[in-house]
């Protein structure tokens, strides 16, 4: 299936990536005096990973936000943490204020500290709707500072004169850069997040230990003011360890190019259900059972596209992608049975394909578009 790979490789990521990472989040929030608890930007997305399938121009920013308090943890009397983390279903948590964290207004630094505490709602939870109204003012009021362009900011970088446009979509804002006379176009969504360190994790029974190869240090996980698709409560957060997972991929050689098979193959078979991250969730689980075997990743990406089309069978007909930090939560449990039996009847029509040597041609059926399957049809059948 060598024929294949020019579709899903790239080779657009490094300019915009700089751009976007370095040069607008520096600029917009290391000049703002408010933003005194702002930690670090971090590159999150399927570009950071290079796991993507086309030209990109839109990226991901987490802007890392650190509490005051968020480090002590009582076991015995949990009220006496500095935030007790009360986790749910698929990957989603509560913040409750502490004793202590109840106690910031008293504390030193008592602009940093009123402004976390805050964030609170009833019975002294955190309410990501707060943060994320508190973070967006935030962004507006760094924004102001560029100088006009209409009704929109201009900002320069080497010389070239860049318009800035905004979009809010959930917790995040979006960055519409452009330059007309270029043409360039680019979006970075902006999403807070509030970061904790490697102690507290666990969060809770039932989910795995962080692995000693994936460890971050002082980075920590992060939660970010997502809502649950099954319960918008703005208590709830979502947990992410972006990091943690980016380091299991290391030294895979050719799990990413499997990885953009098979994210090109559910995009081509109308999978609408099936996110990105339920397809990583799949390779966290084989890098993880894999562990035995070292040189598994160096397999040729067709055998390994082969072996991965059947673990996301497997999964579609089970019903069951479970989350990889805890085995207990479905990540497709929301999804309608009848669609992942449908999704599960496609991909066994092709698994027949695969298991027959000599119809190795037609699985480009399946990976490609009818455009791009009749612009490849003079070299499939030569």
């Amino acid at each position: 299936m060598g024929f294949l790979v020019s579709i899903t490789n790239n080779p657009f990521l490094p300019l915009d990536v700089e751009l976007g990472r370095y040069r607008y989040n520096n600029t917009l929030f290391h000049n703002n005096n408010i933003f005194n608890i702002f930690k670090q930007t971090q590159a999150v997305g399927r570009h950071s990973d290079r796991l993507h399938i086309k030209k990109p121009n839109n990226f991901n920013m987490y802007i890392v936000i650190g509490l005051p308090l968020n480090k002590r943890e009582d076991l015995f009397n949990p009220c006496n943490s500095d935030i007790v983390l009360e986790p749910l279903s698929n990957g989603y948590i509560k913040l409750k204020m502490g004793t202590q964290y109840q106690r910031l207004p008293n504390r030193d630094e008592w602009e940093i500290n009123k402004t976390a505490f805050k964030w609170k709602g009833e019975d002294n939870y955190l309410l990501r709707s707060k943060f994320s109204d508190w973070f967006k003012s935030v962004v507006y009021r760094a924004l102001n500072k560029f100088e006009c362009y209409g009704n929109y900011r201009l900002v320069t970088v080497d010389n070239v004169p860049y318009v800035i446009r905004t979009s809010e979509s959930g917790p995040a804002i979006t960055l519409k850069i452009t330059n007309e006379s270029t043409g360039f176009k680019m979006d970075v969504d902006l999403v807070p997040a509030l970061q904790f360190p490697e102690e507290r994790w666990p969060v809770g029974s039932g989910y795995r230990d962080i692995p000693a190869e994936c460890s971050m240090g002082a980075y920590g996980w992060v939660v970010v003011p997502e809502p649950a698709k099954s319960d918008d409560s703005s208590q709830l957060w979502r947990l992410s360890l972006y990091n943690q997972e980016k380091k299991l991929f290391y030294n895979t050689y050719n799990l990413r190019q499997t990885v953009r098979y098979l994210k090109k193959l559910r995009d081509a078979l109308e999978m609408k259900e099936i996110e990105n991250y339920h397809i990583k969730t799949l390779f966290f689980w084989e890098v993880v059972e894999r562990k035995s075997e070292p040189r598994f990743w160096n397999k040729p990406p067709s055998e390994l596209f082969i072996i991965m089309v059947k673990r996301l069978h497997r999964a579609m007909a089970n019903r069951n992608i479970p989350y990889f930090w805890n085995k207990q939560y479905n990540l497709i449990g929301n999804v309608a049975s009848n669609i992942l039996a449908g999704y599960a009847n496609k991909l066994q029509r092709l698994v027949n394909i695969l298991d027959d040597p000599t119809k190795y041609k037609m699985v480009a059926e399946y990976l490609l578009t009818d455009d791009e399957y009749e612009a490849y049809k003079p070299i499939l059948f030569r």
